[in-house]
């Protein structure tokens, strides 16, 4: 079976794009004139990696030491005494679903 039959209209957009680059010239500049056309192209750049970088440092920076509390719940799943609190499971569980969702 040849795919090109399914969708004839996403071939032919195919095709329209690789005459359309083909028209282009190199480097993305406007040819037309006397080839001194600047190119209009704008970047704007949030802070948001800036911010990355801070969360990142005050993580790093964080001393939160928990390995007591580890090595207790290591301790207590060994010895078969760590309970599990299956509602809370499912209450997390609930909550990260609706943060993701967006609700």
């Amino acid at each position: 079976m040849d795919i090109k039959s399914l969708n004839p209209s996403l071939v032919n957009s195919r095709a329209n794009d690789a005459v359309r680059n083909q028209e282009k010239p190199a480097g993305g500049l406007n040819n037309q004139g006397s080839g001194s056309a600047k190119s209009t192209d704008k970047v704007t750049l949030t802070n948001m990696s800036s911010q990355a970088k801070e969360l990142e440092a005050k993580a790093a920076d964080s001393k939160i030491d928990q390995t007591a509390r580890i090595e207790a719940i290591k301790a207590a799943i060994k010895d078969g005494s760590y309970q599990i609190n299956a509602q809370n499971i499912a209450s997390k569980l609930i909550q990260t679903e609706s943060m993701f969702a967006g609700a």
